[in-house]
């Protein structure tokens, strides 16, 4: 059951493209919802987005991963232990599940009176308060999808989820609906993702499991130690926005936190695009792992981590220079005031975004508790930053600490990939990129577009400008990126 180089390529490419699709699908909500509910409510929108976001990653990622690591592990020896794995996942699922949706169902008057400081977020919280048990399910079936390399199924679930839930929200928006209906629409759409991700594992189910199934690969201690580092993953994710609303006291306060959340959700472009390089390296690594192939996993990190950093370099450095810009092409005249906190923030989240890719690789290769220790680092520092900054500069504090800490994270991660697994990138490689970003950040200054088209044109020049100067000073050859394209799992 070998993995050829092309299957890896274009389940690498479905993937990013259904990461891209999710992405603008989110970005359309944001966009129309902006249109349709006022800034406080919007602010509402992404805060309960947010808070519940936690748990349903948490679960979603612990559980796709505790099922493909142990399933990836044997997927050359033929997947004997598959029908073990999966059961042992939906009963991991429907506690674990089950567990967070009644905390959230009847909890929601306390978590909407202490933690969000906003009574009337109540109703929204009991509305979206069932997702987590139905997500729990529905890793199981993407977490088995991703171990089989049916990556362009998986995909397809990701593009399906989009869909219905942009429809849907956007739906209710428009008919004139409240916050919890608004909510109810990614209920539903997580619902239906839930029953089609059955049919595809129904279709994807391997012919013959090969060999004796003997006991089960070891599942509770790697569950464990997941839980805790996707909890601090989406924590780190949300901290911010939950800091916000702990020092929210006036609705011009409110207002500024729906004008923070619009540049939030742009800085996430270059974190959620890279979700697809830990997806597709995750069974990938695991099965080397497996077959203790230290030398083919230095490798592949170390082609991965240099092509990782050039990419957040490059889709940062575009979206920080455009910042102003970016914010008017996307939103109404009034979420401008972000643009300031957006410069900020896209760098930050790019930095979580490398640090996050260098745990996946950790937890991957079994070094599950240097993972949680590389995640512990930005998640502490921008707690500080955030109680210190956030009370004197409301958002632009928020932002900062963000800075703050993506860029302790991006250091960390970096040395833990060169001392841990000798997958150590170039200074002069480095010092490459910063050049072509100081690049763009010269030309970003030398014209202001007001109008959407010039706009655009400002977005491509300036990504042409990065290219280019990564180009001239052979930072990243086409060689080195088909090289990448190459490597295989035996």
């Amino acid at each position: 059951m070998a993995t050829d180089a092309s299957e890896l390529s274009k389940g690498g490419l479905s993937l990013g493209f259904a990461k891209l699709f999710f992405l603008l699908a989110g970005y359309a909500v944001s966009i129309a919802l902006t249109r349709l509910v006022p800034p406080g409510t919007f602010g509402d929108y992404t805060v309960v987005s947010q808070i519940i976001a936690i748990p349903n990653m948490v679960l979603i990622q612990t559980l796709l991963f505790a099922v493909s690591r142990p399933m990836s592990a044997e997927y050359d020896a033929g997947l004997p232990s598959y029908d073990g794995l999966r059961r042992r996942g939906f009963r991991l699922a429907g506690v674990l599940g089950g567990l967070v949706a009644v905390i959230f169902i009847l909890g929601a008057d306390p978590l909407a009176v202490h933690a969000l400081k906003d009574p009337s977020l109540a109703g929204a919280l009991r509305v979206v308060g069932i997702i987590p048990l139905i997500y729990a399910a529905y890793a199981v079936n993407v977490g088995t999808l991703n171990a089989v390399r049916k990556f362009q199924f998986q995909a397809g679930l990701d593009i399906f989820m989009a869909m219905t839930k942009t429809t849907l929200i956007i739906g209710a928006a428009a008919m004139g609906f409240g916050l919890a209906e608004i909510l109810g629409g990614f209920t539903f759409a997580s619902l239906l993702a839930f029953g089609l991700s059955i049919v595809f594992v129904s279709r994807c189910r391997p012919r013959t499991t090969g060999g004796a199934a003997g006991p089960l690969p070891a599942m509770a201690e790697f569950t464990g130690l997941l839980l805790v580092f996707t909890a601090g993953v989406n924590l780190l994710q949300a901290l911010d926005l939950v800091l916000l609303k702990q020092f929210t006291a006036s609705q011009a306060q409110k207002d500024a936190v729906g004008f923070y959340s619009s540049a939030n959700l742009v800085a996430r472009v270059p974190y959620s695009m890279m979700n697809a390089v830990s997806l597709v390296m995750f069974p990938l690594i695991a099965t080397l792992q497996a077959q203790s192939d230290r030398a083919q996993i230095q490798r592949y990190v170390t082609a991965t981590a240099k092509v990782s950093v050039f990419l957040l370099c490059f889709m940062s450095s575009v979206g920080a220079g455009a910042a102003p810009e970016v914010q008017r092409l996307l939103f109404p005249a009034a979420y401008g005031e972000a643009a300031g906190e957006l410069r900020l923030l896209v760098w930050g989240m790019s930095g979580y975004s490398l640090t996050v890719t260098a745990a996946w690789i950790f937890n991957s290769t079994r070094r599950s508790k240097l993972a949680l220790l590389l995640i512990a680092v930005p998640l502490v520092v921008v707690s500080a930053a955030g109680l210190v900054l956030v009370p004197q500069s409301f958002t632009s504090g928020a932002a900062t600490a963000v800075a703050i800490g993506g860029a302790a994270g991006a250091v960390a991660s970096l040395v833990a990939l060169a001392r841990s697994l000798g997958a150590a990138l170039s200074p002069v490689y480095l010092l490459k990129l910063l050049a072509a970003v100081a690049l763009v950040e010269a030309a970003s200054r030398s014209f202001a577009p007001t109008g959407k088209l010039l706009i655009v044109v400002k977005l491509a020049l300036l990504a042409v400008v990065f290219l280019g100067a990564v180009a001239v000073t052979r930072a990243v050859t086409p060689a080195e990126l088909r090289e990448l394209r190459k490597k295989r799992a035996p």
